[in-house]
């Protein structure tokens, strides 16, 4: 047997634990962000209703992407539930990378005073 850092089943248990913590954590946020989105579908414009999917796109995409880089990140020598962990720990950390992102989209474009 490989050497995977395991002292134990708790460690599993553990790992498992934090894996559906850090996934209940990030879907709620995600549907809170999804509906922030949404919040107006009924009465969107066609240019807002792109502008909507292309976020929704954006969000799932930054999220998965994450959720994946965990998953590398724990290795191949981890248990299942260690690969849980990571990724859903990641994919929930992706989302200070939201506010960073329109910071900088904000920096890159101030607002220009209207007279």
């Amino acid at each position: 047997m490989t050497h995977t850092g395991i002292k134990g089943v708790g460690r599993e248990s553990g790992d498992a634990v934090g894996a559906a913590v850090f996934g209940v954590l990030t879907a709620g946020l995600d549907a809170v962000l999804v509906s922030r989105i949404w919040r107006w579908a009924g009465e969107q414009t066609a240019a807002e209703h792109r502008a909507a999917v292309l976020q929704t796109a954006a969000l799932a995409g930054a999220v998965l992407f994450a959720a994946l880089l965990g998953a590398a990140i724990a290795g191949r020598d981890s248990t299942p539930h260690r690969r849980w962990r990571y990724a859903l720990l990641t994919a929930l950390a992706s989302h200070v990378l939201i506010p960073l992102a329109l910071l900088a989209a904000l920096a890159a474009h101030p607002a220009r005073p209207t007279f």
